[in-house]
């Protein structure tokens, strides 16, 4: 609805494009303002436009996941280190790893070989990846919210699994120790 008195502009083919290409990316307030034209026009305008059948949406998505700058994958959590807890997972294996090295260079190379020959079959089992979401007839806004819970899934799975794995590192070096005692 228009003022009294007020002129109507038309919408031209640039202004439908640019509507047509962040519909959804950028947030209705700022679209407004790049359009130069009002909420309610715009809220109209992508209402006649999904009234022909075009598949637009004014609701925006914004991910709560932010980059690690260790491993520069998408994250939703990050520890007091400033990385994501796969990262420091890492890290701790590899400082566990680092200490079986250090223990088993101490252990005579008879029993040495026999920790080797033990422990090569004592491998943590992997729990198996989330599966990636269906994405078929979902809104702009619906797909982007799947693929960051996949995201968040994936994080988790890959965390528990080197959680794991530390674990058992961990228990390795123990088993080390008390042979070196």
């Amino acid at each position: 609805m228009t003022r009294k008195g007020a002129r109507q502009r038309e919408w031209t083919v640039a202004e439908l494009q640019l509507l047509r290409d962040n519909a959804g990316k950028v947030p209705r307030r700022e679209l407004s303002r790049m359009l130069k034209r009002g909420a309610g026009s715009v809220k109209q305008q992508v209402y006649r436009m999904r009234a022909q059948g075009e598949d637009i949406t004014l609701r925006c998505f914004r991910s709560r996941l932010s980059t690690c700058p260790a491993c520069g994958a998408l994250r939703s959590r990050m520890g007091s280190e400033g990385i994501c807890e796969p990262c420091r997972r890492r890290r701790q294996l590899a400082k566990v790893h680092e200490r079986i090295s250090h223990l088993l260079a101490q252990l005579p190379p008879d029993e040495r070989a026999v920790y080797d020959d033990t422990e090569a079959e004592t491998e943590s089992s992997l729990d198996p990846m989330p599966p990636p979401p269906p994405l078929v007839g979902l809104t702009a806004y619906e797909r982007e919210r799947a693929l960051e819970a996949r995201e968040i899934a994936v994080e988790d799975w890959l965390a528990r699994n080197l959680r794991r794995q530390v674990k058992a590192a961990q228990k390795r070096k123990e088993r080390i120790a008390k042979k070196l005692k």
